[in-house]
């Protein structure tokens, strides 16, 4: 995909200016991200493997989606974008929190960045597009138990969003009727 311009926020979230996002490691800028869990009506997690051609954490599992929010666009928006161009996916969401996080870059460097973080309910089959190489489906048992021990086989942003959300996630899975 070409370079596109991303908004450049401050530390309270505000958009101060706008920056093409291949320029995000090199100027160290604050920007704003999605990350998004798909919840089935099994209680699965849908996980997606990064493909191998990706700058960053290449053939590495992550939540469903996760993509920039680009200038001018809110979480929502992008949100919505990046399910449909991603997994051909539209579905119920909803907002579990956003938080300011620091990504360790696979190839070095840091993302600082501000990432909402969603869940969608989806028993649709996705359709990957370029950016993702395959799928499964795992509970949050699973995860929480390949996490202690394969953690390396997961993206490091990834591993951050988890670690926040997993409580929220716990609940929330309570809360559905089986």
């Amino acid at each position: 995909m070409a370079d596109y311009y991303i908004d450049v926020v401050d530390e309270e979230d505000e958009v101060i200016g706008k920056e093409l996002k291949g320029k995000k490691l090199e100027k160290g800028f604050i920007s704003r991200v999605v990350a998004v869990y798909i919840l089935d009506s099994e209680k699965e997690f849908l996980m997606c493997k990064r493909a191998s051609h990706k700058d960053d954490a290449a053939d590495l599992w992550d939540l469903a989606v996760c993509g920039n929010v680009e200038s001018g666009e809110n979480y929502e928006g992008a949100v919505r974008r990046e399910l449909k161009e991603e997994l051909d996916i539209d579905c119920k969401l909803e907002t579990l929190g956003k938080f300011y996080e620091e990504v360790e870059a696979t190839k070095g460097g840091i993302f600082k960045v501000f990432c909402g973080v969603f869940v969608g309910f989806s028993d649709e089959t996705p359709k990957l597009n370029h950016e993702l190489s395959e799928f499964r489906k795992m509970s949050f048992e699973e995860i929480e138990n390949e996490l202690k021990t394969s953690s390396e086989n997961f993206c490091h942003g990834f591993r951050i969003d988890f670690e926040k959300s997993k409580d929220k996630l716990k609940a929330l899975i309570s809360s559905i009727k089986s």
